[in-house]
């Protein structure tokens, strides 16, 4: 792969993190479905930077709006907003800890999971647009709705394909709230759940950070940057869509993706494997990584013995003349035991030579 190729790959991948991060499609089931379709291997810290691009672009969105809040404290209403963010949060965190710690929940790295998490995640957005209608919807979260959305974000963190928007808005929906409102509450959340699932995520893999040369560190900036500029446009869009739109469109999407894995699994199409590359493994291509340095093949000289001072052959030996060498090299030699004492050149043993015919036999 060259240079060239890497940096597309690079890109596609921040493009699918922008689009998928907050539509109810799950960011993180694309990123796994994009690398078993060949799309780059990159280490874990590169998905957790260029998800936190996708945060980013969200604060740029709504920064009005956060500074308003922040700066309006004396009002009771956005106080009581940011309460129930924070709610919201808090029960996100132990719930979390709880599946991690006690019960030594992860994210799967196969693609079986991501696929029945998508099919199932399509059939329920179905059935809660379809209970919506029945509801009588409202504008304004209440403590327990806040809570339970605080919740729902943990079956992101379980199964990928679930998404965390998905759940967050689907729970606001179920519950009564309106399309943009509850969207706007899940965006909002999201700003301090992956914040700090990214920093625990950074603290996390440091070494590979710090274990690659430059080519990685310009791989995530990349990313990042792509990450970014695409999930501000995706959020400006979903913003105006939900206005007057249904998300029924995503559960479509949804079910359709989550058969096409199950079949491309079942008649092994796409491999059901982990895709994800060890601690301290390069993301470099091929062709931008280090060529190792092959340790020589042994030439096989005419003496081996290193008391010996016959001159060895330096130059590498013709393919012709290889059996002969290894013939030779095979033959002991007849100075492997004491070396002579004093260092003088040896030379070919000297063939006893017949007496000369004029002199007679003893």
């Amino acid at each position: 792969m060259d240079l060239l190729t890497h940096y597309l790959q690079i890109i596609l991948l921040g493009i699918v993190e922008g689009v998928t991060e907050f539509l109810p499609i799950s960011s993180t089931g694309h990123l796994l479905i994009a690398e078993s379709l060949g799309l780059g291997h990159e280490p874990d810290v590169f998905n957790v930077v260029i998800q936190a691009g996708a945060i980013l672009a969200i604060i740029l969105v709504y920064w009005h709006k956060i500074v308003s809040l922040l700066t309006h404290l004396e009002n009771p209403a956005g106080r009581a907003y940011i309460m129930k963010l924070v709610l919201a949060f808090f029960v996100t965190s132990v719930v979390s800890l709880v599946l991690i710690k006690h019960y030594k929940l992860h994210l799967p790295e196969t693609l079986t999971p991501v696929a029945w998490a998508t099919l199932i995640g399509g059939f329920v957005i179905f059935a809660i647009e379809f209970l919506s209608k029945n509801l009588y919807p409202h504008e304004d979260v209440s403590w327990t709705e806040a809570a339970l959305m605080g919740a729902a974000q943990v079956v992101a963190a379980v199964f990928p394909g679930a998404s965390r928007s998905g759940s967050t808005i689907m729970t606001g929906l179920a519950l009564g709230m309106k399309r943009p409102a509850a969207t706007e509450f899940s965006f909002l959340l999201g700003i301090p759940t992956m914040f700090a699932a990214s920093g625990l995520d950074l603290f996390r893999y440091r070494k590979q950070l710090t274990g690659h040369d430059h080519q990685l560190l310009l791989d995530i900036a990349l990313g990042f940057v792509v990450s970014a500029v695409v999930a501000f446009f995706v959020v400006k869009w979903l913003l105006r869509f939900v206005q007057s739109h249904t998300f029924n469109g995503f559960a479509i999407y949804r079910v359709l993706m989550g058969g096409v894995l199950l079949i491309a699994l079942a008649t092994h199409a796409l491999p059901d494997e982990g895709t994800k590359e060890e601690p301290g493994a390069s993301s470099l291509p091929a062709q931008a990584q280090p060529i190792p340095t092959l340790a020589p093949a042994a030439t096989p000289t005419t003496n081996t013995d290193s008391s010996s001072s016959a001159p060895a052959t330096n130059a590498a030996p013709t393919p012709a003349s290889l059996p002969d060498a290894t013939t030779n090299a095979a033959t002991p030699a007849a100075s492997d035991a004491t070396p002579p004492p004093t260092a003088a050149p040896t030379t070919t043993p000297a063939t006893t030579n017949p007496a000369p015919a004029n002199v007679p036999a003893p």
